[in-house]
């Protein structure tokens, strides 16, 4: 062979060896790669990323298969009102290896609390053909429910609703990320005080993503203003009973409703009125009339009578307002 030919077989032979080189080191940098592409690492940035509050980011990741109206409570100012998120402390797939379906379990706690949830994980389509990716299933996200008495609307972040919409929904719950939060009720008005309440907010151990997750109770109770109202309106009709013709209403008491009286008028208007029960609704007082009737014989006397005012409220139980956002009532003398 002449020097040149073997100049040429070295040189293919050192080529050659490169390429092995190559072939060798990008199969071991495919080999470490995919060593960090698994499920329990696909889960791990999922619960990375909500245990961070990024919950648009979460549900970019895993879609948590809900319409529009159900998705407004799944946000990042709703996650960064949470007084607690939770921890991650372990993540475990199963033993199935060489399975294109996969289940992985993450062991959290949330508010001083452990929980589990199992994830189901499959495989998805390679990138460049040689990279492994893997899509989580389901998302972890929990219902709850909301029951409000004389609460018309509720908070959690900035993210209000009406409670009425609510119980139009199809579901008449809403989906949160697993957290601590506070639902604050608004638009109560000058005439009902209501506090927040807090609830922590698990996930379910399996994969369902409509696992329920509790009750919020949001209760309103009526305060001194709905008092005051109340004896504004038995003020009212006390007036209206001293007078000719309004004794004859039959809301006023029955000894008055006379058109043969002498006498008639207010000895003692109602002071206070009492809520009748805890929660209000119904306010009770007294009124004290003299009357003489027109007969030689009748004498002067008083009538003391128990004025009664229910709250007006709508089927929901909302109140009723008139023009001048003044709560209406159903006054009556006698019972």
């Amino acid at each position: 062979m002449s020097a040149a030919g073997r100049k040429r077989v070295k040189l293919i032979g050192m080529l050659v060896g490169v390429l092995v080189v190559l072939v060798i080191a990008g199969v071991a940098a495919i080999k470490v790669a995919n060593s960090s592409r698994t499920p329990e690492a696909q889960v791990r940035q999922y619960l990375d990323l909500l245990a961070a509050g990024n919950a648009s980011a979460a549900t970019a990741m895993v879609d948590p298969g809900l319409p529009n109206d159900q998705r407004g409570f799944l946000s990042d100012e709703v996650m960064a009102s949470s007084s607690a998120r939770f921890e991650v402390e372990d993540v475990i797939a199963d033993d199935a290896e060489h399975s294109k379906e996969r289940v992985v379990t993450a062991t959290m706690r949330l508010d001083g609390e452990r929980f589990t949830r199992s994830f189901r994980v499959s495989e998805a389509k390679k990138t460049f053909g040689l990279l492994k990716n893997w899509k989580i299933q389901d998302a972890m996200v929990a219902r709850v429910d909301v029951q409000a008495d004389k609460v018309t609307h509720f908070s959690i972040g900035g993210e209000k609703m009406s409670v009425a919409t609510l119980k139009e929904a199809p579901s008449s719950s809403i989906v949160l990320y697993p957290g601590v939060y506070t639902f604050t009720p608004e638009e109560t008005g000058e005439y009902i005080d209501a506090a927040p309440k807090t609830m922590s907010v698990k996930a379910a151990t399996g994969y369902d993503s409509s696992y329920y997750g509790g009750t919020v109770e949001l209760t309103g109770t009526y305060n001194d203003k709905m008092a005051a109202a109340a004896l504004d309106a038995a003020a009212a009709l006390t007036n209206s009973c001293a007078t000719v013709p309004g004794n004859i209403d039959s809301a006023c008491p029955s000894a008055v409703q006379s058109r043969t009286l002498a006498l008639l008028q207010v000895k003692t208007m109602p002071t206070a009125m009492k809520a009748t029960t805890d929660e209000g609704g119904v306010y009770t007082g007294e009124a004290t009339f003299t009357i003489q009737g027109m007969e030689s014989w009748n004498k002067q006397r008083d009538v003391t009578s128990r004025v009664t005012a229910p709250v007006k409220t709508d089927k929901d139980g909302n109140l009723e307002l008139d023009a001048s956002g003044k709560p209406q009532f159903e006054v009556r003398f006698g019972y």
